[in-house]
């Protein structure tokens, strides 16, 4: 294993790359806060190409790109929340209002581009906040409006995020280029989520929610890369 010491240096990924037989792609700033749009946008679409372009000329056929479920427009929205369904799959269009949220929807566009550019197998995967469980729920408790209900009340327990970014360089089915939800199946609420939904979103379409489930599915994870989120906590 490798590690580039700067993504944004088209030179440092191709070093870094030599010899790989993959490469996922974690680098970018990971959030706006406090920083300028033009700064967070330039770094993270250009970042993305240039590990992109460095893994074709070194070969490298197989890529996992880190995207976000910010990659439709979420929590860092300039503009209010809305939503046509619930749970949201990997075909829900995408309304970005944000640097983030933009370049993080350009970047798919290029994961895209490079599979027909140079043959290669591409997954983005749209992860949500990676974290233990119980640190979500600290967070989603002491900044209810932004961090829980602007994020869907999701999470994604890092080992599983891990072993999602493996399956997707090593899965025999992952041919292309194909998008998936890296998301635990359950929220951070013991509250229904069809109630949550219908309280804070009256308008999204209810498709199926029971219990406490995601308001994202990752059934295709599952199907193409043979992920499960399996841990509880």
């Amino acid at each position: 294993m490798r590690v580039a010491d700067s993504a944004s240096s088209y030179d440092d990924s191709v070093t870094a790359f030599k010899g790989c037989d993959a490469v996922i792609h974690l680098a970018a700033i990971p959030n706006p806060v406090d920083k300028e749009d033009w700064k967070v946008h330039s770094n993270n679409v250009n970042s993305c190409f240039n590990g992109l372009r460095a893994a074709a000329e070194c070969g490298i056929k197989k890529f996992c790109y880190a995207s976000s479920v910010n990659a439709i427009g979420l929590a860092y929205a300039n503009k209010p929340l809305h939503f046509d369904y619930f749970p949201i799959d990997e075909d829900y269009p995408q309304r970005p209002t944000d640097a983030y949220a933009l370049a993080k929807q350009e970047a798919e566009i290029q994961c895209k581009s490079f599979v027909d550019w140079f043959d290669m197998d591409i997954a983005a995967l749209r992860i949500h906040e990676v974290a233990p469980l119980k640190d979500v729920q600290k967070e989603h408790k002491e900044n209810w409006d932004e961090a829980a209900v602007g994020q869907l009340w999701g999470w994604v327990n890092p080992e599983a995020t891990a072993r999602a970014c493996m399956l997707s360089v090593t899965s025999d089915k992952m041919k292309g280029f194909q998008v998936f939800n890296i998301i635990a199946p359950t929220t951070t609420q013991d509250t229904s989520s069809e109630e949550l939904a219908k309280k804070y979103y009256p308008k999204a379409q209810i498709k199926g929610l029971k219990d406490n489930q995601s308001f994202w599915t990752s059934d295709r994870a599952k199907e193409i890369l043979g992920w499960t989120h399996d841990e509880k906590e």
